[in-house]
């Protein structure tokens, strides 16, 4: 499946010193796919001592990067 960023999501990798290795890995072998109140899909994946969260969506055959961020606030999230 193909995997596109919103021009928002890039601003927010960027800021948050994000690489799209790592978005791409998560959206790609996560550790668990939530779904939040505006029907988007979050991917989660620990990465050390922090989960990084991937918020997307499915456009025909595309995930459509959100934005994403990590949190080491773990157990809220989990």
């Amino acid at each position: 499946m193909l995997v596109r960023f919103t021009k928002h999501a890039l601003q927010r990798i960027k800021i948050r010193n994000l690489s799209k290795e790592e978005i791409l890995n998560t959206l790609n072998q996560p550790n668990s796919v939530k779904k939040n109140s505006h029907g988007n899909l979050i991917a989660q994946k620990m990465k050390g001592k922090h989960l990084l969260r991937v918020f997307y969506f499915i456009d025909g055959n595309s995930k459509v990067v959100i934005s994403a961020y990590k949190t080491s606030k773990v157990n809220m999230h989990i």
